[in-house]
């Protein structure tokens, strides 16, 4: 006889306890709890029953003897949580059993140790854990060459669960940042902004001398609060912009594979994709700031006004 109190429920995934009533599907023998079995009205594993699927207990490590074969250990202990539907699935399928997501890889646990980076152990990086329901291993493959500065922070903040992890360049380049990382329309908005609160900041400096009274107050008042905006947008893009783009990473990543999912794509076009969608655009942003400087410059030449 099977020994369910061991086991774990099919729906929820949480294990049983000695006051667990348990519902047992007369299909496949499958352990429920009886409230899951009464959310959804059948078995959680209908969909394998037409296979003829049965459930077996789940191989657990006792002390530090592994029992059972190499793909029963592989199997049954190691267990990932899928980002797309949050069922527990096999680490070592490359779809989720469930939903058909395709799940992040890593080598097989039973190969010989690889040679560890030692920048990954520097910062305590692990290529499977999860940020925000992606591994850091695909995060680190987006954002390219420097992972070595974004992995850290982005771990830092998915454990802290704190939205602010200061950025030097994002604070001083603020638009300019936020394009070099494909976020090109909060980076050309931003642009945009302090472009136009320059350009009228140079035309109220031009004509002050002939504005009085209430246009003179006026435009003292615009011009004072769009230096303001401008700082604010400085010190916002420093405080949150790790942030911002986190999140841009991470949306990206589960755009991807939800696409090449559905294409049933393997892991080195997956990893392909994300080198190519991800990393720097040099281009637009060296382009950016050419046309820049190029306002600026004439804005201090007085060819404008």
């Amino acid at each position: 006889m099977k020994d369910y109190k061991k086991s774990s429920c099919v729906k929820c995934q949480e294990a049983f306890d000695d006051n667990s009533d348990i519902v047992v599907c007369p299909e496949c023998g499958a352990p429920h709890h009886r409230e899951c079995w009464k959310e959804i009205g059948h078995c959680a594993l209908e969909e394998k029953h037409s296979a003829g699927y049965e459930w077996q207990p789940e191989k657990k490590y006792i002390g530090s003897v592994q029992h059972g074969t190499k793909e029963e250990i592989t199997s049954s202990v190691e267990r990932v949580i899928c980002p797309n539907c949050g069922r527990s699935t096999k680490k070592s399928e490359k779809y989720c059993e469930y939903c058909g997501y395709f799940i992040y890889k890593e080598s097989d646990p039973f190969a010989d140790e690889p040679v560890k980076n030692d920048l990954e152990e520097l910062f305590q990086f692990e290529p499977g854990e999860m940020i925000q329901g992606v591994p850091a291993g695909d995060i680190k493959r987006f954002v390219g060459n420097m992972w070595i500065y974004y992995i850290p922070r982005f771990i830092r903040m998915s454990r802290s669960k704190s939205p602010v992890s200061f950025n030097f360049t994002a604070f001083f380049a603020h638009g300019f940042w936020f394009v070099s990382r494909k976020m090109y329309l909060l980076g050309i908005v931003m642009i945009l902004t302090v472009t136009g609160s320059s350009l009228y900041q140079a035309y109220f400096a031009s004509v002050m001398d002939q504005l009085t009274g209430n246009r003179l107050a006026l435009g003292s008042m615009l011009s004072l609060l769009l230096s303001a905006l401008e700082f604010i947008i400085m010190i916002l893009s420093g405080l949150f912009g790790n942030r911002v783009y986190l999140n841009y990473c991470v949306k990206k990543i589960k755009k991807i594979n939800s696409q090449l999912t559905a294409k049933k794509a393997d892991a080195d076009e997956f990893n392909g994709e994300l080198e190519s969608s991800g990393g720097v655009a040099m281009i637009p942003a060296f382009s950016m700031i050419l046309c820049y400087l190029a306002v600026v410059y004439i804005i201090e030449k007085g060819f404008l006004f």
